[in-house]
């Protein structure tokens, strides 16, 4: 309840001083923020914050390439020894998104060097809605969006935002996508695909979450997902998932290494490097190795080999299914410790069950939540593009459901996102 009215006075500050004030304000309350859910890992947060922000400096008066080097070799250094626990300390939450965003801002700047404050690059660096899991924002695009006064339309559509993902996270995700992955045969591959649903309904609730609260200090911060088991093909599911992610991984690995212009060896080679760096950056076990290599290999055997480009209308909807399927029985990876945990796995797989009912309810309720949460009427709703009157109706019908299912449901509110975990 303090942490609720700390940031409601935070809110009403925010609007109320002016712009001069602003970042600072967003600085400290992201610190408190971050102070309320990770205690003491904010002292690393700080420090790597505080060092990429002196570089930053640097790189604005000269552009030197040590200013460069230096700094992402003791970000990516400082990354893998957390990771690893090999100096005690784990990898704080919030780290990675913080490694990305201060990668992107010192070689933007080395690029193309801006003149921003410290307090504008600490608030950007820090900004508490996305630092736990994204979206990963670039500095130019963050730092232009700097909001001026209040803005009643985007302050709404904030908190629609908020509805939304409250009702995503907590009746979708934490109620009907949770699954204990126990069962056997038919059930099991119905649980594999309950846990791909559960799993989008809980890191899209979260970016949601960062979107809405980004709409009420009047920042617009870029969309993660695009509807992506929707996707007829790998690429365009990476082009659909985690976009944020995607587009850093693109931008600064992928094209600076050739990216399409490269012969077919070498763009293979690139490809499985930026699935390996993605898979690294999940975790540095082998299943997560493994299910990123995966992803590099099959991408390269759709783009070379398959090319569904050619399919007709009965191809492109069976290699649908047949790319969903594969989707979501590679997050199973993401469940296990070890390589040797695969083979009960798939094993499970292959023992006949009989249907369990309760199951069979789950995924329905997961398949026509995914249907309706994602359809285009449902996003229109959430950035306010309703023009006349039975819309608006339809539009608050939703919102005022959403609320009381949220209420009469018992919901547990919990902020344990699954990928608080990378």
């Amino acid at each position: 309840m303090i942490t609720v009215l700390i940031f409601l006075i935070a809110l009403t500050a925010y609007y109320t001083f002016g712009i001069r004030y602003q970042c600072v304000i967003l600085i400290v309350l992201s610190l408190y923020v971050y102070w309320q859910v990770a205690e003491w890992s904010i002292i690393i947060i700080g420090i790597i914050a505080l060092f990429s922000l002196a570089f930053c400096k640097l790189l604005s008066k000269q552009k030197k390439k040590v200013y460069l080097i230096l700094p992402i070799f003791c970000i990516v250094s400082s990354f893998l020894l957390l990771r690893e626990r090999i100096i005690g300390w784990g990898l704080p939450l919030g780290f990675s998104v913080l490694s990305f965003t201060a990668l992107s801002l010192l070689i933007d700047q080395y690029h193309y060097t801006q003149k921003y404050t410290s307090f504008e690059v600490l608030s950007y660096l820090l900004f508490f809605p996305k630092i736990f899991a994204g979206p990963i924002e670039r500095a130019s695009r963050f730092m232009i969006d700097t909001p001026t006064r209040f803005n009643g339309m985007e302050f709404y559509t904030g908190l629609k935002y908020l509805i939304f993902a409250a009702f995503i996270k907590f009746v979708m995700g934490d109620m009907f996508g949770k699954t204990e992955m126990s069962a056997f045969g038919i059930n099991q591959l119905a649980n594999v695909f309950i846990f791909a649903f559960g799993f989008f309904f809980d890191f899209w609730s979260y970016t949601l979450m960062a979107i809405g609260v980004g709409k009420l200090f009047g920042y617009t911060l870029s969309i993660s997902f695009k509807r992506p088991y929707e996707s007829r093909t790998l690429q365009e599911f990476w082009h659909r998932w985690n976009i944020t992610l995607g587009t850093w991984l693109r931008d600064y690995i992928y094209i600076p290494l050739g990216g399409n212009r490269n012969s077919t060896f070498k763009w293979i080679a690139i490809v499985m490097l930026v699935f390996l760096l993605s898979g690294l950056w999940h975790g540095s076990t082998l299943p997560f190795i493994l299910w990123g290599l995966c992803h590099g290999v099959l991408l390269c055997v759709e783009r070379k080999i398959i090319k569904p480009e050619r399919f007709n209308c009965f191809g492109v909807v069976v290699y649908r299914i047949v790319i969903i399927t594969l989707v979501a029985l590679l997050w199973q990876l993401f469940l296990i410790d070890s390589i040797k945990d695969i083979v009960p796995q798939i094993r499970s797989l292959f023992i006949y069950e009989p249907l369990a009912t309760q199951i069979l309810y789950q995924f329905g309720i997961c398949l026509i939540g995914l249907f309706l949460l994602t359809s285009k009427k449902a996003i229109m709703i959430l950035n306010g593009q309703q023009s006349n009157m039975s819309s608006i109706i339809t539009e608050v019908s939703v919102l005022s459901l959403m609320l009381v299912s949220l209420l009469l449901l018992n919901c547990h509110i919990s902020f344990n996102f699954f990928y608080f975990r990378f």
